[in-house]
């Protein structure tokens, strides 16, 4: 069932971005969502960048909120299909730092 867990991480956007701030979501907890689909925005340096979806499902969790700075490979949220239970997902987010 871990296969289906997908971990949506502050990516690097800049040769020398270490940390982002989430401005905003884009898609709210229990929204579909579709590969290549901007699911929040992120402040680095003065610039505002979208992050997209790598993979399609339902955005069950998100983990970081609104104003947080985070570092790269930070969870930021947890994409996933409706039938994995919450319980798997709390463990997903426990041991991967959210």
């Amino acid at each position: 069932m871990i296969d289906a867990i997908h971990a949506l991480r502050m990516p690097k956007l800049g040769l020398t971005m270490e940390e982002g701030q989430v401005v905003a979501w884009k898609v709210g907890e229990g929204q579909a969502v579709a590969p290549g689909q901007v699911v929040l925005e992120v402040e680095i340096e003065k610039s505002t960048n979208d992050v997209e979806a790598r993979e399609g499902g339902v955005l069950r969790r998100q983990v970081a909120g609104e104003g947080e700075t985070l570092p790269i490979g930070a969870l930021l949220g947890v994409i996933t299909t409706s039938e994995v239970p919450d319980a798997a997902i709390d463990a997903f987010v426990a041991e991967n730092g959210g």
